[in-house]
Formats: structure tokens, C-alpha cells, sequence
């Protein structure tokens, strides 16, 4: 027969042996120690059972801290009708997850906590540094300061590269220039525009010609 225990802790009851996981109200542990729970309702046993009023005398299960976690988030929301009352909430609950390891009774002392140690993972391989990269200095950037501490020889040589800029023509230089290129060339006259009447001038009057009688033939046709 298997030895169990039942146990309080949080406002709940839990049925546990040794070796088993749970998951419980958050514990004031840190991860990888050992806890005491002496709030141990009935123990079962080859014995037989006892049961505790309302704990047993001398009970004690012990308990490894594996972690600290929260669960998942739970939607409170709260609707009064006809008074427009809304409210919505979130809550996650916190938790820790312990592993059984012992069920003590009649007073006996757990034996000493040996914490599991993660063996860790070193790296035979030696990283090769890598060669640092010389830095460049950075551009210097020239301010307006430093181009009007510039000599004045530097200045004349800069404007005399620079080419003249063309001249803007005007509305008067363009009026003026089109009046001199009109006169300078031949004007030729309009060609004179011919009207119906100059036309019916031009023309002389005409009469028609008389029609001519046809003289009819007298020769008669051969018999």
C-alpha cells in the first residue's frame, strides 16, 4: 500500500505522495529550496490511517520549490441593467510549482536538502578574437565660423572661377528690338482685296447673241 497524505495549504486540500507535482497558491520560496508543510490533515500508511482534529500530531511533508509562475489572464466584468454601470477587469493569478520529496510522522527530522544542480555547459572550443578594425577619424565638418576665417586670397580665386551671369533681357529690350528688325526690312503693300462690284466694273456688258437659223437643205435624197 502506498503512503499518501493530505495536505492544506492556500485555502485548499490536495492528496500527494512523494515524488508528485503541484501546482498551488504562490509561496513566499525561492526556486531550489525546501519547504516544510505541517498542515497535514490524514496520513495513510501500511499501518493504517490516522486523521488528523483537524492536524496530526507529528505530520510533516516536505516539498522542493521548482518554480514561480503566473496563469493565465481571467476577464472580470460586472453589468448592472437600466443604470449604465460597466466595469472590466483583468486578473492573473500567481502560483508555485513544488515537487513532494517526503511524508514524516511521529515527530521524525527530514534528512538534509541536497539541491539539483544544472550541471552547466562550457564550450571546449577557444572564440577567437577578432581583429579590431582601425578607426577612420571622423570628417570634419566646416561650419559657417571657419569659411569666414578664410584668407582673402582664397575668396578672389574662388570668385574669379566663377563665370559671369548672363544678362536678363526685359520687356523693353524685346519691344525695342523687334520695332528696329520691322523697319530695317521692306515693308510690302497688302494685296488689294477684289470686291463683286470692282468686278462687274471690270468686266464689259455683253449681249447675247442672236440665234442663227438653220438653213434647212434643199437637196433631196437620191431615189
Amino acid at each position: 500500500m502506498t503512503s499518501y497524505a493530505v495536505i492544506q495549504t492556500g485555502g485548499k486540500q490536495y492528496q500527494v505522495k512523494s515524488g508528485d507535482v503541484l501546482d498551488v497558491e504562490k509561496l513566499e520560496a525561492e526556486v531550489g529550496t525546501r519547504i516544510e508543510l505541517t498542515d497535514v490533515r490524514l496520513v495513510s500508511e501500511d499501518s493504517g490511517v490516522s486523521v488528523g482534529t483537524p492536524l496530526v500530531d507529528g505530520a510533516l511533508v516536505t516539498a522542493e520549490i521548482e518554480d514561480q509562475f503566473r496563469g493565465p489572464k481571467i476577464i472580470i466584468f460586472k453589468y448592472k441593467n437600466k443604470t449604465h454601470y460597466r466595469k472590466k477587469n483583468g486578473h492573473r493569478q500567481s502560483y508555485t510549482r513544488i515537487r513532494i520529496q517526503d511524508i514524516l510522522t511521529g515527530g521524525a527530522t527530514p534528512p538534509p536538502f541536497v539541491p539539483k544542480v544544472k550541471p552547466e555547459v562550457v564550450s571546449e572550443a577557444t572564440e577567437v578574437e577578432a581583429p579590431v578594425a582601425e578607426e577612420k577619424p571622423a570628417p570634419r565638418r566646416r561650419t559657417r565660423a571657419a569659411t569666414a576665417t578664410e584668407t582673402p586670397e582664397a575668396t578672389t580665386e574662388v570668385a574669379t572661377e566663377e563665370k559671369p551671369a548672363p544678362a536678363r533681357r526685359t520687356r523693353a529690350k524685346a519691344a525695342a528690338a523687334t520695332t528696329a528688325t520691322e523697319t530695317s526690312t521692306d515693308e510690302k503693300p497688302a494685296p488689294k482685296r477684289r470686291t463683286r462690284a470692282a468686278a462687274k466694273k471690270d468686266t464689259p456688258e455683253t449681249t447675247p447673241e442672236a440665234e442663227t437659223p438653220v438653213e434647212e437643205s434643199s437637196e433631196e435624197t437620191p431615189k
